[in-house]
């Protein structure tokens, strides 16, 4: 059967996957965001894919790559005991915490988290020099210490604050977490050029993890975060978090709502869990 032919100024599906090397849910996933324009031209049936669209992101992409090629090659991983002091050095370079921790009472803190749940901490790296970290912690839904530790004027990643690894959850199928994104950085003193491109990499390395989850079948109930810098803010409000009222004027808190919000991310995290499902019947 030969294959269906595009308009002028259209491609087809198919055209689309092959040009970008994307799959029907990428596809999906940027029509939803405005990226792609998916239309029915006059005096046909079936929509197509504006070609302009689709050539401008091919474009943006083959930019993005041609800039990860200049730079060097980097890994992101789970943090082990080993990166720990390196993960607490590069806090203090993001964060000023009120409480000032020395740092055995905190290395001796994030090592019980990891051994607790491998996965709260990632971090970007390229030799052995940590240029970016993400930390998520993993509570039960209703946890007590979790609501304390958000409406406290306190410090999770470096004050002594009370968290310890049995308020912690670990990632197992048919597991409800609700998850605090305790932070997502680069490394401050690199330059304004590598900070962009090594956070846009960080960014993408974290968005796939929060997929895994839902490959695994790990039920997200929540997801919150607090929003301390400009920055911080337009991050969360590209995962798609919106500002939540909180009690404390001084702190601006973010939520998603993991039914109903319409973000790519979330979305892509309900059909991995959704597969999970069906797979498992």
């Amino acid at each position: 059967m030969p294959r269906m032919q595009a308009p002028k100024g259209y491609y087809t599906a198919t055209e689309v996957k092959e040009i970008l090397n994307i799959s029907d849910s990428m596809v999906r996933r940027y029509v939803q965001k405005g990226k792609i324009t998916y239309s029915t031209p006059p005096e046909r049936k079936q929509g197509f894919y504006l070609k302009k669209d689709v050539d401008n992101l091919y474009n943006e992409l083959e930019a993005f790559l041609n800039l990860e090629e200049e730079i060097e090659p980097t890994s992101f991983t789970v943090a082990s005991s080993e990166d720990i002091p390196g993960c607490i050095a590069l806090n203090r370079e993001l964060f000023t915490a009120k409480v000032d921790t020395d740092d055995a009472t905190l290395i001796r803190k994030w090592t019980n988290w990891i051994q607790k749940n491998p996965e709260v901490v990632h971090i970007l790296k390229t030799n052995n020099e940590i240029l970016g970290i993400a930390t998520v912690i993993p509570f039960r839904p209703g946890s007590t210490k979790y609501e304390k530790v958000i409406h406290d004027d306190t410090s999770i990643l470096l004050g002594d604050v009370d968290i310890n690894e049995d308020d912690i959850e670990k990632y197992a199928a048919r597991n409800t977490v609700q998850l605090y994104i305790a932070e997502i950085g680069i490394k401050p003193s690199l330059e304004k050029d590598l900070r962009r491109r090594y956070g846009a990499k960080l960014i993408s390395s974290f968005m796939d993890t929060v997929v895994d989850l839902g490959k695994r079948g790990i039920i997200i109930d929540s997801m919150t975060s607090v929003g301390a810098t400009r920055s911080g803010i337009k991050l969360l409000q590209h995962f798609g978090f919106s500002e939540i009222v909180f009690p404390r004027s001084d702190t601006r808190m973010f939520a998603i709502d993991m039914k109903q919000s319409g973000a790519p991310l979330i979305q892509a995290y309900r059909e991995a869990l959704e597969n999970f499902n069906k797979q498992s019947q």
